[in-house]
């Protein structure tokens, strides 16, 4: 999600920025409706194990059951609803928590951009387009770039950025 930098690619276009944007917020917005979801999936589940024990306990205790079982059962109604609190906690956090947090960080990424700084990174593309073209070429050789070839890329980016 978001926009990833490849040395051996050409740099993200503005239109590629605003795509990514769009993107986030409408994975955002699945994400909140995920978490409605989960949330009454866990409120459902608890108000079920607490309607059933409210319900079937007295019928325990009225009609003669063993009352070992119908201790047991009235004992284990807590645990039993903890247990199910904390599996729908798990998975609201594996569905919900881990995937908000990544589209909080790349949209927070995106939105602290200014301007002009893509302008400067879809301008270093554009004005750089031979070494992009090379880092091509390399590429397709299957190679790694040499020390010397990086540093060169290097200190042509931030001569670019500085001016």
């Amino acid at each position: 999600m978001g926009i990833t930098f490849d040395i051996h690619s050409a740099p993200p276009t503005a239109t590629d920025f605003a795509v990514a944007h769009t993107q986030l917020l409408q994975r955002k917005a699945v994400i909140d409706r995920e978490d409605w979801k989960a949330f009454f999936l866990t409120i459902g589940v608890l108000f079920t194990l607490a309607a059933i024990a409210i319900s079937l306990a007295p019928k325990l205790l009225k009609e003669g059951y063993n009352p070992t079982f119908a201790a047991a059962f009235i004992l284990a109604t807590p645990y039993i609803m903890f247990f199910a609190f904390a599996t729908s906690s798990t998975y609201r956090h594996q569905r919900v928590e881990v995937p908000r947090k990544d589209v909080r960080s790349a949209l927070a990424s995106l939105t602290e951009l200014s301007p002009e700084e893509v302008e400067i990174v879809v301008a270093w593309g554009q004005e750089n387009a031979a070494i992009a073209a090379y880092h091509a070429k390399v590429a397709a050789q299957g190679r790694l770039l040499v020390l010397g070839e990086a540093e060169a890329m290097r200190e042509s980016f931030h001569s670019f950025v500085a001016a």
